[in-house]
Parts: structure tokens; sequence; C-alpha cells
């Protein structure tokens, strides 16, 4: 057998069952145009159903995200007003402790001054 017979059949062969899927001369041809619209019909409402299946997947990601992004938000500003009212109470003890220190110096200079009232412990 020649290589351009052999080429030949190989192509008549591969050729064939594309052929055969494609008409079936015992089947009406209205009877195969309804099976193709059928499975087209069946085809685009699978496809409507994935895509809409895939916008409820989308839209409950959103949702998702939208709930995360506004629990993140409530913790930051739990933690920034914890953090202030820490600043504020750190203030206060700085500022008390600075005004006990004040006081222990001027304490201090008025017993070096000669003042020996302020020389007792309290």
């Amino acid at each position: 057998m020649s290589r351009t017979t052999f080429a030949a059949m190989l192509i008549a062969l591969t050729a064939t069952p594309l052929a055969a899927q494609t008409y079936d001369p015992r089947i009406p041809a209205a009877e195969a145009e309804a099976d193709r619209a059928e499975a087209q019909r069946m085809y685009e409402a699978q496809r409507r159903r994935d895509q809409d299946e895939a916008d409820r997947v989308a839209k409950t990601n959103l949702d998702r995200q939208a709930d995360y992004d506004l629990y993140i938000a409530r913790q930051k500003a739990d933690y920034e007003a914890k953090m202030a009212a820490w600043r504020a109470d750190v203030a206060r003890r700085d500022a008390e402790a600075a005004r006990v220190r004040a006081d222990w110096e001027a304490r201090v200079a008025r017993c070096k001054s000669g003042d020996r009232s302020a020389c007792r412990p309290k």
C-alpha cells in the first residue's frame, strides 16, 4: 500500500465519525433540527443556571466581605478607644507623679533654706 493510499484511507476513517455524528439518514431532518434546537435550549438553560449560581456566590462573597470589613472596623475602633483611655490614664499618672515630685523638691528646698517644719517626714 502506497503512502498516498494510506493517507487517503486515514483521512476517510477519521472523517467518517464526524459525518456520522452530524448526519444520520434514518432520522428525518426536521426531527434532527428539533433535537438540535432542544439541546441548544437545554444548554442555554444550564448556562443561565450556572450564571445565576455564580452571581449568587459573588453576592454572598461580597456580603461576607462587607460583614468582615465592618467587624474589622469595630475591632479597630474598640482598640483605638482602649488605647486613648490608656494614654489618658498614663498622662494622668505622669501629671500626678510630676506634682508629687515638684512638691517633694519644694519641701527639700525649704528644708535646705532653714525651714525645719519642711524637714520632718509626713
